[in-house]
C-alpha cells in the first residue's frame, strides 16, 4: 500500500487518506481522483484546520501533539510550578506583618510593667497618702482630712509557728525574720489579725521570703481565703509563687482579719540542700484609715 509523507508533521500516512490520521492536515486530492469526485453545485465545502501552538522562542505554529518545537526545539509546555504561583508578599506590601511584630513586640513589655508597678506601688504608699474632702453647708465649711497609712496589729495567732523565733509577730515588725509553721508544708494553716478599734483596711501587701535560696527551699502560700468582721467580705486570690511584693484589696471596715491558706507551692531542692517542710512568710504590711 502506498504511503505519503504529511507537509504539516513529516508522517507517513497512507496515500488514501484526505485527512492525515497524525495530526489532522489536510492532504488535497490528487488529479487522478478528481473523476471519482462528486461535486455539487452551489455547494461550499468548509474545512476547520487543527489548532496550532506557537512557540514562544521562534514563533513557529507547532501542532497540539508536539511537546517540543520542530524548529527550534525549546519545550512548548510549561511545567505546572510556573502556572499560577505568585511571590509571598514582603514586609513593605503587607504593613498588617509589622502591625503583628509590634503587638508581639509591646504586650509583653506593657505586661512587665504593670506587674511591677503593682509591685512597689506599696512603696510609695508608706510615705502616706493624705486625702483631703470638703463638705460645704449654709453657715460654714469643714475640713475632714483621711490619711492612708501603715496599720500594725496589736496582736496575732497562727495554725502553728516553728518554734518562739517563728511566730506571727514578725509578719508586720518590718525585720528580715519570718512566720513558719511547724513543719505542716502550708495545709490547714491561718494567720489572724487583732486591731486595737476598727478602721477602715483598704489593702494589704503579702511578701514571701526574700532570699532566693529560703524562698525556693520553703513551701510559699498559693490560694488563699481572707474573712474581717463584715460578713458580706470574702476574698479569694491567688499568689504568684513570687518573691516580690503582691496587693491584695480588702476594703473592709474591721479589727480583724483572718487569713485562711487552701493552697501552696512545694519548697525545691537547691544545689546538695533538700526542701524544708515549712511554709514560710516573710511580711505582711496593712494599709488603711483610722
Amino acid at each position: 500500500m502506498e504511503n505519503i509523507i504529511c507537509k504539516a508533521c513529516s508522517a507517513s500516512i497512507e496515500a488514501e487518506l484526505e485527512f492525515c490520521s497524525s495530526c489532522g492536515e489536510w492532504l488535497g486530492l490528487k488529479v487522478e481522483n478528481l473523476d471519482n469526485v462528486e461535486t455539487k453545485p452551489n455547494t461550499q465545502i468548509t474545512r476547520n484546520r487543527v489548532p496550532q501552538i506557537k512557540c514562544s522562542s521562534c514563533s513557529t505554529a507547532n501542532l497540539p501533539s508536539v511537546k517540543n518545537c520542530k524548529e527550534c526545539g525549546n519545550p512548548l509546555i510549561k511545567p505546572l510550578s510556573s502556572y499560577g504561583a505568585t511571590d509571598l508578599p514582603n514586609r513593605k506590601e503587607v504593613p498588617g506583618i509589622r502591625a503583628v511584630f509590634f503587638l508581639a513586640l509591646i504586650v509583653p513589655l506593657i505586661a512587665g510593667a504593670s506587674f511591677f508597678y503593682n509591685s512597689r506601688i506599696a512603696d510609695d504608699v508608706i510615705e502616706e497618702i493624705a486625702t483631703v474632702q470638703q463638705t460645704t453647708n449654709t453657715s460654714s465649711t469643714t475640713t475632714i482630712q483621711s490619711v492612708l497609712q501603715k496599720m500594725f496589729p496589736a496582736s496575732c495567732s497562727s495554725s502553728s509557728q516553728l518554734n518562739d523565733e517563728y511566730s506571727c509577730e514578725n509578719l508586720y515588725d518590718g525585720s528580715l525574720k519570718s512566720w513558719q509553721d511547724n513543719e505542716l508544708q502550708c495545709k490547714d494553716g491561718f494567720l489572724e489579725f487583732t486591731f486595737t478599734e476598727p478602721m477602715y483596711l483598704e489593702f494589704i501587701v503579702f511578701q514571701n521570703l526574700e532570699s532566693s535560696n529560703s524562698f525556693k527551699r520553703n513551701f510559699k502560700v498559693r490560694d488563699i481565703q481572707v474573712t474581717t468582721d463584715e460578713d458580706s467580705i470574702l476574698i479569694e486570690k491567688e499568689l504568684q509563687n513570687s518573691n516580690g511584693q503582691q496587693w491584695i484589696d480588702i476594703n473592709s471596715t474591721t479589727a480583724n482579719l483572718r487569713i485562711d491558706i487552701l493552697s501552696a507551692y512545694s519548697g525545691e531542692d537547691v544545689g546538695n540542700s533538700n526542701a524544708f517542710k515549712e511554709c514560710a512568710i516573710q511580711e505582711i504590711t496593712f494599709f488603711g484609715k483610722s
